[in-house]
C-alpha cells in the first residue's frame, strides 16, 4: 500500500490517495509499482514553472530556456514535500504538480490507435472531480528505455518517422520530442501526438525529432544523419534535412522552394510552415488553442529579427 499526499497551494496537506501498490517514483511525473507503472501519482518537489510570482513565496533558480515559460522557481512552503501540490506545474495548462489534467486525456485512444506506441492504459482515476484531476495506470513495452541513454537504434528512429510521416501523425513542433522515443523506434508519450497531413505540421514533427536529438545528443544526431546520407552544415540543415526526408516519403515539397536562393527559401519554410504549426502551448487536444496563438506570435517577432541578419 502506497499512500500519496495531496497539499493545497499553501502547502499543507488536505487529502490523500490509497493505492494498492508499492510504488516508487521514477522520473518525470511516472512511477514504478509491481502491478504496473502509475502517471500522476505524486513527486518529489523541486520545482516548477511560473511567467508570474512574487518574492515572498517563492525562490527563482532561473530564466527557462523555453521564453514562454517564464522562470523555474521554487516554492517555499513545498520544499522537502512528496506528492500532489494543488498549484500548476506550467503556467499554460491545468495540470497539477505531479499529476494529470484532462490534456492528458488523449494518451487513452492514441496509445491503441497509434501502431507505434510503447505505451499501454491499463485504468484510468479521476480522483479529484472538482478539479479535474487524474492518474493513469500503466504499462510500457519498452520499459521506459531511452533512444539518448539506451543506444538508439537510427534505422528504426527513421522507420519511425516515416511511419508518422506516411501516416499523417504529428508532434508538437517544438517539442523535445526525442525523449519520448525508446531505443526500438517507439514513443512513450503518446498523449502529444495528433493527426494532420497539413504540410506545416509535417514539417514540424521531422524538425523537432532533428532539433532535439542534436541538442540532446550530437553524436546520436551525426549517426541518425550518416544512416541517412544526410549533411549538416549549420542550423538551417535542420529545416532542409526534414524536408529531406519528407520528400523520401514521396511528400510534395515543391512549394516550399518558392525561390532562387538558398536563404529565402529557408526564411519561407521557418515563418510560414514550421513556425505556424502547433507549438506546446497549443497541446495537441486543441483545448488551448489561444495560448498556442499567442506564442506563435511571440516565435514570429522573435525569429523575424533573427531573420533580418540572413543575408538575402
Amino acid at each position: 500500500m502506497t499512500i500519496v499526499s495531496i497539499y493545497n497551494a499553501q502547502g499543507v496537506q488536505i487529502n490523500e490517495l490509497s493505492i494498492d501498490d508499492d510504488i516508487q517514483y521514477l522520473n518525470g511525473r511516472v512511477s514504478k509499482g509491481n502491478k504496473c507503472y502509475y502517471k500522476g501519482v505524486g513527486i518529489p518537489y523541486r520545482h516548477h514553472t511560473m511567467t508570474e510570482f512574487d518574492d515572498l513565496n517563492y525562490d527563482v533558480i532561473q530564466q527557462t530556456d523555453i521564453f514562454y515559460l517564464g522562470y523555474q522557481v521554487v516554492k517555499k512552503c513545498f520544499k522537502g514535500k512528496t506528492g500532489i501540490f494543488q498549484e500548476r506545474y506550467q503556467p499554460f495548462f491545468p495540470d497539477f504538480i505531479g499529476t494529470c489534467s484532462v490534456k492528458e486525456g488523449t494518451i487513452v485512444l492514441n496509445s491503441t490507435i497509434f501502431e507505434k506506441s510503447s505505451v499501454e492504459v491499463l485504468d484510468y482515476v479521476l480522483y479529484d472531480e472538482e478539479n479535474i484531476q487524474s492518474y493513469y495506470m500503466l504499462d510500457y513495452k519498452c520499459g521506459r528505455q531511452s533512444y539518448l541513454t539506451n543506444d538508439g537504434n537510427p534505422v528504426k528512429l527513421r522507420e519511425l518517422l516515416d511511419y508518422m510521416i506516411q501516416n499523417d501523425w504529428n508532434f508538437l513542433w517544438d517539442k523535445g520530442a526525442i525523449n519520448d522515443v525508446s531505443p526500438n523506434g517507439t514513443i512513450s508519450d503518446v498523449a502529444d501526438l495528433f493527426i494532420s497531413d497539413t504540410l506545416s505540421h509535417k514539417i514540424g514533427t521531422v524538425y523537432c525529432i532533428l532539433h532535439s536529438l542534436m541538442r540532446l545528443n550530437p553524436e546520436k544526431y551525426m549517426e541518425f544523419l550518416q544512416v541517412n546520407d544526410l549533411k549538416h552544415f549549420d542550423k538551417r540543415s535542420l529545416v532542409f534535412n526534414a524536408v529531406n526526408l519528407l520528400h523520401m516519403n514521396g511528400v510534395n515539397v515543391d512549394e516550399l522552394f518558392e525561390y532562387e536562393n538558398i536563404n529565402q527559401n529557408y526564411k519561407n519554410i521557418v515563418m510560414n510552415y514550421l513556425i505556424v504549426g502547433k507549438n506546446c502551448a497549443y497541446c495537441a487536444c486543441d483545448l488551448y488553442k489561444n495560448n498556442g496563438e499567442k506564442v506563435k506570435d511571440q516565435y514570429v517577432e522573435m525569429i523575424e529579427k533573427q531573420m533580418s541578419n540572413l543575408p538575402l
